[in-house]
């Protein structure tokens, strides 16, 4: 597979599995405030991406 930005390298598909795996042991609870963490994360990342632009 062709390694492009939106493909996951082989050790973010290993780290997505870890993730998933751990997360199928969650409650409800603690994966409603992981994804919150995570999608926060993200929006500081865009953040980030966007001033190192201008």
């Amino acid at each position: 597979m062709e390694n492009t930005p939106s493909n996951l390298t082989l050790e973010q598909q290993f780290e997505m599995k870890r993730i998933r795996d751990a997360a199928a042991n969650m409650s409800r609870e603690q994966a409603l405030e992981l994804l919150i963490q995570a999608s926060r994360l993200l929006m500081v990342k865009t953040n980030v991406v966007r001033s190192l632009g201008k």
